[in-house]
């Protein structure tokens, strides 16, 4: 399959391209057998294209990958709090069922208990050609996060909880900071989420770009193999046509 990369073949494309356009009688040459001035130039600016192309990519890969390690850290942090609130949660709530708290006073710490992260439904296949319907609980970072915001609010507003949670170091203050933290980790997926967009653009241009010098490159070579130059027949030799 032929590459659609930059790479040592494109940039030779283009230094053939170059030498005949600085080069009054090669240009001569090509032109009479055929060939325009246009059609070097754009193997020269498709070429240059990749190129810029080919390191925006680079850059944005290596800036992607620092937000990646960002957010990583910043979830992994964040999702270990959660899970140490949590389990306070649960024996709290234990604690006020045991003394004889009523359904009303539950039922709202049952639901902050309640994984309630977006269910997606997949088709699954059944017996024969039976399809099933089987739903899904969304685990992606960002559905995780809002999760862990809205359950740190709404533990921050129940004042039946308070009292234990606080005889337990899960206070007001680091209620909060889970919050805030949570809420903060959106930026950081945002980034992220950014930062991988740029990349799968600039590989999409690369890959247009070395395309069309591909696609040009092989209706010209007939006329660059025709020219009598030593440098054109040696610089021809790199492109690995």
């Amino acid at each position: 399959m032929t590459s659609t990369a930059y790479n040592a073949t494109v940039a030779a494309r283009g230094r053939v391209a170059r030498l005949i356009l600085d080069t009054p009688e090669l240009v001569a040459q090509f032109t009479d057998r055929g060939g325009l001035g246009g059609d070097l130039e754009l193997i020269v600016a498709k070429g240059e294209a990749a190129k810029s192309a080919n390191v925006g990519q680079s850059t944005s890969f290596g800036a992607g990958m620092g937000a990646t390690g960002e957010v990583l850290a910043a979830f992994d942090g964040i999702q270990r709090e959660y899970k140490g609130v949590m389990a306070i949660v649960r024996i709290v709530r234990d604690d006020l069922e045991d003394g004889g708290a009523a359904p009303e006073v539950l039922e709202p710490i049952d639901r902050i208990l309640t994984d309630e992260t977006v269910v997606h439904i997949k088709i699954v296949k059944g017996e024969g050609d039976a399809k099933l319907k089987r739903a899904l609980k969304s685990r992606s970072q960002e559905d995780v996060r809002q999760e862990i915001e809205k359950d740190a609010l709404a533990l921050h507003g129940n004042s039946d909880l308070a009292p234990g949670l606080a005889a337990r170091k899960v206070d007001a203050t680091r209620l909060e900071k889970l919050r805030d933290g949570a809420a903060a980790l959106a930026g950081k997926l945002a980034t992220r989420v950014a930062k991988k967009a740029e990349r799968k653009l600039a590989t999409q241009a690369e890959s247009a770009a070395v395309r069309a010098q591909t696609k040009k490159w092989g209706a010209i070579y007939p006329l660059l193999a025709g020219i009598d130059d030593a440098r054109i027949e040696d610089l021809l030799l790199t492109t690995q046509r």
